[in-house]
């Protein structure tokens, strides 16, 4: 049965190009790679402007350790890293299971 992974990461305003253009040309690619199912990616127009949320789909709570322990030890990941401690102020990670109304 899969899990989702809700995570909302408040970003600095100068940074979001530079963030979203990371995650995708370097996150979203790796850890689809790895088997997560992107289920939506969004950037917040009211309330803290420039919210990033992310809605990704896994197969259970140990596949999110896995695909991040492989892309820590990619070489693709110390730049992301770098990129991540210059534009993320905080990031906030829920995992949460599907409503019995979701379709």
């Amino acid at each position: 049965m899969s899990v989702y992974l809700h995570v909302t990461l408040e970003i600095h305003a100068a940074g979001l190009g530079d963030f979203l253009e990371g995650m995708e040309k370097t996150a979203v690619p790796f850890l689809e790679g790895e088997g997560w199912r992107l289920a939506g990616a969004f950037v917040q127009r009211t309330g803290r402007l420039g919210n990033v949320i992310d809605l990704w789909e896994l197969d259970d709570f140990q596949h999110y350790d896995r695909a991040l322990q492989a892309f820590m030890a990619d070489d693709s990941f110390p730049a992301f890293r770098d990129l991540l401690a210059r534009t993320v102020i905080s990031e906030t990670v829920v995992f949460a299971d599907q409503a019995s109304y979701m379709r």
